[in-house]
């Protein structure tokens, strides 16, 4: 095999891998995954040309995982016992386990590897808690001196950004913000969507906390959005999938 096709044939398998992994973790970006992907991919060509030692350990390719991990994800802590779960999963389905030294075994035990991999896949997507449950989030919101608390849905569809900062966007209905809106600093935020499209009034808040019982902590930063009617389903506001490392 020709280095080309064998860097080609890494790169796809790893995208797959990252990709995957990402959309079942609500955190899938485009840029992060291939840029994670081309380290693994790149990686392949260069420890089978050039062998050695240095390839051979598991822990270099334990360390080149975890990096093209945080990379393609940008995980919180709260997402790392997933992401190596799902990750660690998938690999095994695909055959990935038999590079390891530790794992290097006859083909009989392929099938197991295997079989172990789709186990683990399939438990850790069916053991995620139903959406309404577990992809809602407490926020508190701080401006003009005052304050108003709200929870929001984590919408991975919500790809709404900013046009001058770039920031995310977190969409809430008007009525639920009411005595914290700003006097000044407004923009306008045109968006598209499959009935049409239209513009939302938004404002960048002073600050924005998430509350998990009795932990505060700062969330990301985003715009705020102000949709003039009811948001569709019984959420009020949709907060954009960056907040899911904090679940």
């Amino acid at each position: 095999m020709s280095i080309e096709r064998y860097l080609l044939t890494n790169l796809i398998a790893d995208l797959a891998l990252l990709g995957a992994a990402a959309k079942a973790l609500g955190v899938f970006r485009w840029r992060r995954v291939t840029l994670a992907g081309l380290l693994c991919a790149v990686y392949a060509p260069v420890a089978a040309a050039w062998p050695g030692p240095w390839a051979g350990v598991p822990m270099q390719i334990l360390l080149l995982s975890a990096a093209s991990l945080l990379i393609a994800h940008g995980c919180g802590p709260r997402l790392w016992l997933k992401t190596a779960a799902l990750t660690v999963g998938g690999a095994m389905l695909a055959g990935g386990a038999s590079r390891l030294p530790v794992f290097r075994v006859a083909g009989s035990l392929g099938a197991a590897y295997a079989l172990l991999g789709a186990t683990l896949l399939v438990l850790m997507l069916s053991a995620r808690n139903p959406l309404r449950g577990d992809w809602q989030v407490c926020l508190s919101l701080e401006n003009n001196g005052a304050s108003a608390r709200f929870t929001a849905l984590i919408d991975t569809g919500n790809r709404l950004r900013e046009p001058i900062s770039g920031l995310p966007v977190l969409i809430a209905e008007a009525r639920l913000l009411e005595g914290v809106l700003p006097d000044a600093g407004w923009r306008e935020l045109r968006f598209g969507a499959v009935g049409g499209g239209g513009s939302m009034a938004c404002f960048k808040p002073a600050g924005l906390w998430i509350e998990r019982g009795r932990r505060r902590r700062r969330a990301p930063e985003v715009w705020i959005a102000l949709s003039p009617g009811p948001l569709p389903g019984s959420a009020r506001a949709l907060a954009p999938s960056e907040f899911a490392s904090f679940l």
